[in-house]
């Protein structure tokens, strides 16, 4: 996540550039030192006193997450954290109360909102064209994580619930502004591994039933969200949007509209999206101009945090613990 997205996009935003980093593993530290001809530390303390920061960027396993978290903004630090935001929601807590004390700008990584299908059918929510919602099904699909953190429960905090699902659950707290009941949940353990690979989710928002499932089974990723209304539908992923509004069908490519109706198919532009760069700039833009009001801080953690930790409670397992 650092040196594939997060260098990348804070080295090309015109007001930041990377002048440090913090790497435990001394072969990867030396590495990434040559590669980005910048200093390296073994920990965030010692970053912090070689060099007056003005944001720290936090892409390391969960688990490490609420001691860097702090010790960045007692520095009066600005925080990107990476997801999930930490191993409960009363280590959140514990980051979002230090966050507040000290007056900084924080993000949460999430990323869904970012891409241009999710922003349309945003637009096309909250303008209520679809009336009133009766129903959301989100499935989200990926495959497994190389890491081997991601298997370790002490590091990671869970399995693929604490993995995937804040992306979705972002989006629904953008959609609702309000927290979920969770009225059922299970996991499974579809490998020999110490987290679950399964999980899925039954919520409601008010009135309205929100069924959620992530599994780690894919080689290549899918995350389809189906949105039903009593004035119409829609159904979206990354590349795709399509549904209908009072019988009118539409349908859009990575936000864009077809350029031409062939009548047995559409032609639509090329895209340029890049939702992972889109979503550090947006936080750069914000920390430089001292504006909190960001599209995910430290708050929404805590919310999406609350909502997991009420999933494995329904589901009757500790995801930290080993079977």
């Amino acid at each position: 996540m650092a040196t594939d997205y997060h260098v990348p996009a804070f080295t090309s935003h015109p007001r930041t550039r990377v002048v440090a980093f913090a790497e435990r593993d001394a072969d990867r530290r030396s590495t990434v030192e040559e590669e980005l001809s910048v200093p390296g530390y073994d920990d965030i303390s010692s970053m912090l006193a070689a060099h007056d920061l003005d944001i720290v960027s936090i892409c390391t396993p969960p688990s490490t997450h609420e001691a860097i978290f702090i010790a960045a903004v007692e520095a009066g630090c600005h925080v990107l954290c990476e997801k999930p935001l930490a191993l409960s929601a009363e280590s959140a807590s514990r980051m979002a109360d230090a966050a507040a004390a000290a007056d900084i700008v924080t993000q949460i990584g999430y990323l869904h909102r970012y891409y241009r299908n999710y922003q349309r059918a945003m637009t096309i929510l909250s303008n209520d064209l679809l009336g009133d919602l009766v129903e959301i099904t989100v499935a989200h699909h990926s495959a497994p994580p190389s890491q081997g953190w991601y298997y370790n429960p002490t590091l990671s905090g869970g399995g693929v619930a604490r993995d995937l699902f804040p992306h979705s659950l972002d989006v629904l707290f953008e959609l609702f502004d309000e927290s979920p009941d969770v009225t059922d949940a299970s996991v499974r353990y579809l490998r020999d591994r110490n987290v679950e690979d399964a999980a899925r989710a039954s919520m409601t928002f008010g009135d309205v039933p929100v069924e959620l499932s992530a599994t780690w089974t894919q080689t290549e990723g899918v995350s389809r969200v189906l949105v039903v209304g009593t004035e119409g539908w829609l159904e979206l992923d990354s590349k795709t949007l399509q549904g209908d509004v009072h019988g009118r069908p539409f349908e859009f490519q990575q936000g864009s509209l077809p350029l031409v109706d062939l009548g047995i198919a559409n032609l639509f532009p090329a895209s340029d999206e890049d939702a992972h760069t889109e979503r550090i700039h947006d936080f750069a833009d914000h920390a430089v101009a001292g504006d909190p009001d960001t599209s995910a801080p430290v708050g929404r953690g805590v919310a999406v945090a609350e909502v997991i930790d009420a999933v494995y409670e329904r589901s009757g397992v500790d995801p930290r613990g080993e079977r």
